[in-house]
């Protein structure tokens, strides 16, 4: 049963929690701890990979995300960053960081464990960050990457315009998904970081309109 399941969230029609598996679909949003519970091996190398692209003391926004939240686990491991973020689940850890730290306050969102709204807008446009580490919930048959709601994405789209870099950290099962709200496009996109699992043919898709790394 397992292996058939795997087969299944292979190609994007359920997901995997702890005993149990709940049937995908592209305009349903999974709960946020749901979804941190799947593919975890391959968000944790994703999120290896994305600490080379941290600059030094650098300024770095960390958006919502159960990729994004594997990412902030790791930050705890270094020091002498500001670091933004609109994620609950990030907050929490960062709070405990030896990083100078930052919340966009705002409108609570239950299924992403995020803010978004107004406040957290205004507070976002105070700031020029360096770069931007941004989740997605797929890009199948998008021209980049997408999210479940449109609040979100509305908060992704102004982080992108408030960082110099964006980098898009994704698990292989999101090529074969994809959100309702389209994000932005591949080209405003300075690199998507990715598992060696990944699907070549699609990767080699993506790697027309921007850079991918594969972890």
């Amino acid at each position: 049963i397992r292996k058939d399941l795997s087969y299944l969230e292979e190609r994007g029609y359920v997901i995997k929690g702890y005993g149990e598996a709940t049937l995908k679909r592209s305009t349903a949003e999974m709960p946020f701890g749901t979804r941190a519970q799947e593919n975890g091996e391959a968000k944790a190398a994703v999120a290896r990979a994305a600490l080379e692209f941290i600059p030094e003391g650098g300024a770095i926004i960390v958006c919502t995300g159960s990729t994004v939240l594997e990412l902030a686990k790791l930050l705890m491991l270094r020091q002498g960053l500001k670091v933004f973020t609109d994620s609950l689940p990030a907050a929490s850890l960062l709070v405990n960081s030896e990083n100078q730290s930052f919340f966009f306050g705002g409108e609570l969102r239950r299924q992403s464990s995020s803010t978004f709204g107004g406040w957290t807008i205004e507070q976002i446009r105070q700031i020029q960050a360096d770069v931007c580490f941004m989740g997605t919930d797929g890009f199948s048959g998008l021209g980049g990457p997408s999210s479940p709601s449109s609040s979100d994405a509305f908060v992704d789209r102004e982080v992108l315009e408030h960082s110099d870099n964006c980098y898009v950290l994704a698990d292989h099962t999101k090529f074969t998904r994809r959100g309702l709200y389209k994000i932005c496009d591949w080209e405003d996109v300075s690199r998507l970081i990715t598992n060696r699992e990944s699907n070549p043919e699609l990767v080699a898709q993506v790697q027309q309109h921007t850079t991918v790394t594969l972890a």
